[in-house]
């Protein structure tokens, strides 16, 4: 009974000094033990954690990153097709703008471009697909089921319109020329996945809303969603 009720050891009386010592210091060494293997699995976890958030943070929000770290035994959140969103974002105006500037400018300018786009998509957890030129493909409803998916990825290209604009102000100063942000949103089923060969593998989404949010890009003029 005193086992089944969580004992590790017992003694019949009449108990011996000797014997009662000894299983105590066992006993310490058992529980020294249990301590230790506990703390390096604490430790092997929070490795884990911590890697995993260097993994993703480049192209996730902080906050998605952290659920993905706590994801632990619940499944694979990158897996399978379902419903996603996809926003095309494109620098209107940015290959004149190469043009009447020095190469050694030209990624400064492009980082700080990016960085007011990502910042936007942060915001309401939208995940960073590609960057590409001046392009980029940003995903919603990544890698967790977002049920407002779309109204985050509308709300998010308006904001990264907004937040360009005084970027593109100072360029145009700069430069003279009129620079904006066009974008395209689609929402549908779609794939997510890691793509690639054993050398060189990229996470990506495929499918027709893809297809479509760049071709509404295409056709967005600076400044337009």
């Amino acid at each position: 009974q005193g086992i089944e009720a969580g004992a590790d050891d017992f003694l019949s009386k009449p108990v011996k000094r000797e014997e009662l010592v000894a299983r105590v210091k066992t006993l310490r060494r058992l529980h020294e033990t249990r301590k230790e293997l506990e703390n390096r699995r604490l430790a092997a976890e929070v490795q884990r954690k911590d890697a995993v958030r260097k993994a993703f943070s480049r192209y996730i929000s902080p906050r998605l990153a952290e659920r993905i770290a706590d994801a632990g035994e619940q499944g694979d959140p990158f897996q399978g097709g379902a419903q996603r969103t996809a926003l095309f974002a494109d620098l209107r105006g940015f290959t004149r703008l190469t043009e009447k500037t020095e190469v050694v400018s030209v990624v400064g300018m492009l980082n700080e471009y990016f960085t007011v786009l990502t910042d936007a998509a942060y915001q309401r957890d939208g995940t960073i697909f590609n960057m590409a030129g001046d392009s980029l493909l940003v995903g919603f409803g990544v890698p967790f089921h977002q049920a407002d998916a779309a109204e985050r990825a509308w709300l998010t290209a308006l904001d990264m319109v907004e937040r360009f604009a005084p970027l593109a102000s100072d360029w145009q100063k700069r430069s003279g020329l009129v620079l904006g942000v066009g974008i395209g949103v689609c929402a549908g089923e779609a794939i997510i996945g890691n793509v690639g060969s054993e050398h060189y593998a990229s996470y990506t989404i495929i499918g027709n809303p893809v297809n479509t949010a760049a071709r509404l890009m295409q056709i967005a003029a600076a400044g337009e969603v």
